[in-house]
């Protein structure tokens, strides 16, 4: 099978978004497909990491121009148009040019000549179907352009979900929410699979749209078997709660589970249990600067260390040699960070809302903490003390390392998500 596969995040892209789709189309190539990627040959600086990475050996990769930064441009517009709102005694609630001009997000400049360039890709390598990983979300409309005019069939592969009517998880205009879902309902009639990376995600999108039940199924993120993963480092002389990448400020409950942590943190420097002698938060990503800000509302700048993000192979040694990893997801999202903790044995310190993630964590780390919007502030600094307990006594189980790989490796889900393609398109294309 040839396939064309468009993805935005991909090497030297050094973002975890693009882990994925490097997998895949190293795993597609070791058992027998032929995948050429597409990818952007100016990625927008302000939401990418250009690392680098390098594509898997053997990969057929190309690069397409951006033909316009609407991040860039509309935020200097918004900037503008704020300074005057201000100057009138008004003040902007959001960047409307965003709200109304970025739909279905500002990518959009991407398409063009990524259309073009895909459409070259597809004649001259005779493409069997065209695979594209979201987000951006605009992506899938190369996708939907490619499938009308080649007729090939369309796989969209949702990292994230890419809408959920709820207005506690995204705080946008009634008209954008209109368009927005237009474009879902528009992606998910025409596509012909919808992969996914959770089985929450997989059954809201049957409840809500049940014609699509037979062509959207679960792929997890799982880990890549290739990655150093060193479980034995020597751990940080202070006791060490890691976290890395996204720190989730949106969705249900997350200004709870924030000060959750954090005000346990507080109550235990109030209490003289923690001191920078004997602790450290490190804090890894691009929102270093809001961790910092709210260390200083507490009241625990001391106990924080904070850093902009960092190359994976950096972070899966730090995560390695701390004691807990904090864990915040989104519903309905499953975070890498997951897939990364458990094989290198590092329990979770995890404030999330009940459901699947809470399900895998109980599996596969039974040392992990669990609390939920229903805890407060002193079952944290509970658990924090007993973790801090066990790891001087020895006495913190081990997660279980050997039955997780069974189950989550990418190069499996591969394999998986290789024969539902074959099911599902191949055999249908060949018969007809």
């Amino acid at each position: 099978m040839n396939i064309l596969m468009i993805c935005y995040y991909y090497p030297p892209l050094a973002d975890v978004g693009s882990k994925r789709s490097v997998a895949f189309s190293k795993y597609f190539k070791k058992h027998g497909w032929n995948p050429y990627v597409l990818s952007v040959k100016n990625p927008d600086k302000h939401y990418c990491i250009i690392g680098k990475e390098k594509s898997p050996e053997g990969v057929n990769t190309e690069y397409s121009y951006s033909i316009i930064n609407l991040y860039w441009i509309f935020g200097k517009m918004n900037g503008a148009l704020s300074m005057l709102c201000n100057f009138l005694g008004y003040k902007l609630a959001r960047n409307y040019f965003y709200e109304f001009l970025c739909c279905p997000d500002h990518f959009i400049g991407w398409i063009p000549l990524t259309l073009l360039k895909g459409a070259r890709m597809v004649k001259k390598n005779n493409i069997d179907a065209v695979y594209v990983s979201c987000s951006p979300f605009s992506a899938a409309i190369i996708g939907l352009l490619l499938k009308r005019m080649s007729g090939k069939p369309l796989i969209l592969d949702f990292r994230d979900p890419f809408f959920i009517d709820d207005r506690n998880y995204f705080n946008i205009t009634n008209i954008r929410r209109h368009i927005i879902k237009w474009f879902q309902k528009l992606y998910l009639e025409y596509t012909d699979l919808l992969f996914v990376t959770s089985e929450e995600t997989r059954q809201m999108y049957i409840k809500a749209y049940p014609c699509i039940k037979d062509k959207i199924f679960t792929i997890y993120n799982g880990f890549d078997s290739a990655v150093f993963y060193n479980n034995k480092l020597i751990k940080y002389e202070k006791f060490t709660i890691i976290y890395t990448g996204e720190f989730y400020d949106f969705g249900p409950n997350h200004n709870v589970y924030t000060d959750l942590f954090f005000r346990a943190l507080a109550y235990l420097k109030e209490k003289r249990v923690l001191s920078s002698e004997n602790f450290q938060f490190l804090y890894f990503g691009n929102r270093y600067q809001m961790i910092a800000s709210i260390a200083d509302q507490y009241g625990i700048p001391d106990l924080v260390q904070v850093q902009s993000q960092i190359p994976y192979h950096e972070m899966l040694e730090k995560v390695s040699r701390s004691h807990l990893m904090l864990l915040k997801i989104v519903k309905f999202m499953i975070s890498t960070k997951l897939y990364d903790a458990i094989p290198l044995n590092i329990p979770f310190l995890a404030i999330i809302p009940h459901g699947e993630v809470e399900e895998i964590i109980q599996k596969y780390s039974p040392a992990s903490y669990i609390l939920t919007e229903n805890n407060n502030f002193l079952d944290v600094a509970n658990d924090i003390c007993d973790g801090m307990k066990k790891y001087k006594t020895e006495g913190m189980p081990n997660n279980h390392i050997q039955e997780f790989l069974g189950d989550f490796l990418r190069e499996n889900m591969t394999l998986k998500m290789m024969q539902i393609v074959d099911d599902k398109i191949l055999k249908n294309s060949f018969l007809n």
